[in-house]
């Protein structure tokens, strides 16, 4: 990514993945106050609105300093955030060459869970940072009851690798769970 390089809009046939601001507050809350969606993450969420301020505020942030890239999910339909998805270095920034590995991470509203909408959102994402980032490597880490999102990335050529062991600890619980890793490795 260049120096200054402007947040990459994504588009799809049903969404538009932009960038998030501060308006998008209190939808970000809203996706993350499901206790369903946050059960195999490593987090419960922003704790209020104003959180999820400040946090869209950090990603923006860490966009600027080529360590994060957070697309919010939204319907050309409606400009409500429906979710997200983020890419991230697991070393450096976007901006080493050649590119390390990049972590994607992704969650979506329950009320629009099983439509076929993360699918259709992770392979624009996954094309883009193949053919737009450069990545080598792009990996992700599931909970292993998370079979929906396994499923997901499986369909887009994700490989499983393998069982991470006690790998994350959950920032309110303290307590470490496991994760499964998958990969899509572009030839």
């Amino acid at each position: 990514m260049e120096n200054h390089f402007p947040f990459p809009t994504l588009t799809t046939s049903r969404l538009l993945l932009r960038q998030m601001t501060v308006a998008d507050a209190t939808d970000l809350y809203e996706i993350y106050s499901d206790p369903q969606l946050t059960q195999y993450l490593d987090w419960y969420g922003p704790s209020s609105p104003r959180h999820a301020q400040d946090l869209i505020v950090s990603w923006n942030q860490q966009f600027d300093n080529k360590q994060l890239l957070p697309w919010g999910i939204t319907q050309h339909t409606n400009d409500h955030l429906i979710g997200t998805i983020m890419y991230m270095p697991i070393r450096g920034t976007f901006a080493n060459k050649p590119l390390l590995p990049v972590n994607i991470g992704f969650e979506l509203s329950r009320m629009y869970w099983n439509k076929g909408i993360m699918t259709e959102a992770l392979e624009v994402v996954t094309r883009f940072g193949i053919e737009q980032i450069g990545a080598h490597r792009i990996q992700a880490e599931v909970a292993p009851g998370n079979t929906a999102s396994l499923k997901i990335l499986e369909k887009l050529g994700f490989k499983q690798e393998g069982l991470l062991k006690q790998y994350f600890m959950h920032e309110v619980t303290k307590t470490f769970f496991d994760v499964i890793v998958l990969s899509l490795l572009p030839l």
